[in-house]
């Protein structure tokens, strides 16, 4: 992946390989690393499996 994009990290969670176990097939085109989903544009991504994401960072507030 190029240095254009966007990276969304959901931090928190103890097990690192949690986030891409999760979600990591489920996104679309996007690299899910540790706490870190990067990706080019939010056109290759399934926005509601990113809202579960996102809801899933929120569970460990």
């Amino acid at each position: 992946m190029d240095k254009t994009g966007i990276s969304l990290y959901i931090m928190g969670k103890k097990d690192k390989a949690s986030l891409a176990n999760e979600f990591g097939g489920k996104l679309g085109k996007a690299i899910v690393t540790g706490y870190c989903i990067k990706f080019k544009t939010l056109q290759d991504i399934d926005l509601k499996v990113l809202e579960e994401v996102i809801n899933y960072g929120f569970e460990v507030l």
